[in-house]
């Protein structure tokens, strides 16, 4: 509701007013003031709107008081009515950028309309006021987006000059959050996504952040600085993570920073995000990264020792010489530093290792196994049994490089899979069933290839692919979010803002608009 400040020393000429602003039905809250020096405590007090004023009154006249009042809330609406008319005044009310004035006694038609249109600039006002946030908002996620994907902060500064890139060092944290399925394409409407952010915000108390939709497997959260919230990393996590999966039965994988102590560091942080959440193939029993190492070394129990026997098995079947390595070292790392771990349990289970890597590739004859097996009984040392199972590692290793598929050709296989199905559900498991391999071997060996994580590989081409359509077609936006993969016409509208800094329409129009002027 808006609120309107009568002022007139003649009670009368006040209950005229209020009596017309009540005839007309206009819904305002109604203030009154019977001088200039009452009205201006009224306007340091609280914010007015319309400000409705006689010119002649005691202490501070109504032009007097217009001008304080404009110096207060630029763009108040000011109607001057008074009992003279002549040149001067109108010169003046004009000056002061009034609009209207009405002269005494009030006619009502006049000033039924001289409201309604006072009303109507207000609500313009605040239309354009809000566009023009609305746009910086979303220039400066589409900033935040180009940043972390290491665009220099020079050169965004040129690029956005109107921008006041303070507005970066809010930011005390960064989290990625990461779904197996495409959740964020899925959500019906714009309304939905904006709810599943604000469950985000009512899991923390006095938690704010802003978000980046990065593709519809994840979403970036940039949290603010909050000296009155204690941020602790687990308890934050753990209640995001609970909050999402009471509202919408599902997991998330999440990824937390360190604390940010320069938004040109961003790009680094997020990549470790993304690597650190890599670990999932790892780690198919946790959903919060980077991985506490502590707690693995700590775990006694020998059915989660069968659990790592198991997946180096699988490393070893799919050629995945990262995961071999990876969970051959957690293996080591466990048994280290455990010194309370029986010395007959130790050498039962790295027997049973290497029963099983030899039996899988074939690297040594029987006679060659029971005699390493017996040299794993007879050591004294964990670090003596370590190094015999180092070296056959590397045998294995070794033998794995020679097996493989090369990395060139595999990623050479998905790009076309990618590109002759980029109108379907993709996924980095069913890509890495294209090729045979375990997502976790795909994703890195990708990464190594083409320099960037095959989600945004995805991503990347149904946005080089939409620009094509909208600059060649008249296909609707709606049909190009279809043919591109897209589900959810919002998501995808949102997507190409950010990834273009503009709108698929808005996009068409300047591309248009471009090509009409060369």
């Amino acid at each position: 509701m808006y609120r309107i400040l009568i002022v007139d020393d003649e009670k009368d000429e006040r209950n005229v007013i209020r009596f017309l602003l009540n005839k007309y039905h206009f819904q305002l809250d109604i203030i009154e003031s019977n001088n200039g020096k009452e009205a201006l405590t009224q306007l340091e007090k609280q914010t007015i709107d319309i400000l409705f004023t006689d010119i002649k009154m005691p202490f501070i006249d109504g032009i007097e008081l217009a001008t304080r009042a404009r110096e207060l809330y630029p763009t108040i609406q000011t109607i001057f009515f008074t009992g003279h008319d002549d040149f001067d005044f109108v010169k003046k009310a004009l000056s002061l950028r009034a609009v209207d004035y009405i002269l005494k006694p009030v006619k009502p038609d006049e000033f039924q309309n001289t409201l309604c249109s006072v009303i109507q600039n207000i609500k313009n006002s605040e239309k354009k006021q809000a566009q023009i946030e609305a746009n910086t908002e979303l220039l400066k996620t589409h900033i935040l987006n180009r940043l972390i994907n290491k665009a220099p902060m020079e050169k965004l500064n040129n690029e956005y000059p109107s921008i006041d890139f303070a507005f970066l060092n809010d930011y005390s944290h960064m989290i990625l959050m990461q779904f197996d399925e495409p959740f964020f394409d899925r959500l019906p409407k714009e309304r939905d996504t904006l709810y599943f952010y604000q469950q985000i915000k009512e899991a923390i108390p006095n938690f704010s952040c802003d978000f980046i939709d990065l593709n519809p497997f994840q979403i970036l959260l940039l949290v603010k600085k909050n000296k009155d919230t204690i941020f602790t990393t687990k308890r934050l996590e753990t209640r995001i993570h609970k909050q999402i999966h009471g509202k919408y039965g599902i997991n998330c994988l999440i990824s937390i920073s360190t604390e940010l102590s320069s938004p040109s560091e961003m790009p680094q942080i997020f990549e470790k995000l993304e690597k650190d959440i890599e670990d999932r193939f790892f780690y198919s029993d946790s959903y919060v990264y980077p991985k506490d190492k502590t707690l693995s070394e700590n775990i006694e129990s020998p059915e989660t020792d069968d659990d790592l026997l198991q997946t180096i098995q699988n490393a070893i079947k799919f050629a995945d010489i990262v995961s071999f390595r990876k969970n051959m070292n957690l293996l080591f790392e466990k048994y280290r530093s455990n010194l309370d771990i029986s010395h007959i349990y130790v050498r039962f289970l790295f027997s049973k290792l290497l029963q099983m890597l030899c039996q899988n590739l074939h690297i040594y004859d029987k006679k060659t196994i029971n005699k390493t097996m017996e040299a794993i009984y007879s050591c004294h040392h964990f670090s003596d049994i370590e190094e015999i199972l180092i070296s056959v590692q590397n045998e294995i290793t070794k033998r794995l490089e020679e097996e493989k598929k090369s990395p060139k050709h595999v990623i050479q296989i998905v790009k076309q899979y990618i590109h002759e199905h980029y109108q379907e559900d993709l996924s980095l498991n069913l890509l890495s069933e294209q090729v045979y391999l375990t997502p976790g071997y795909l994703s890195e060996i990708f990464i190594e290839e083409t320099g960037c994580g095959i989600n945004k590989y995805i991503k990347n081409l149904r946005m080089e692919l939409a620009k094509d359509l909208l600059h060649r077609t008249n296909m609707k936006v709606n049909d190009i979010c279809q043919t591109v993969g897209y589900h959810n016409l919002s998501y995808f509208v949102r997507s190409f803002r950010e990834h273009f800094g503009a709108s698929p329409e808005k996009y068409r129009q300047l591309e248009r608009k471009m090509k009409e002027n060369s």
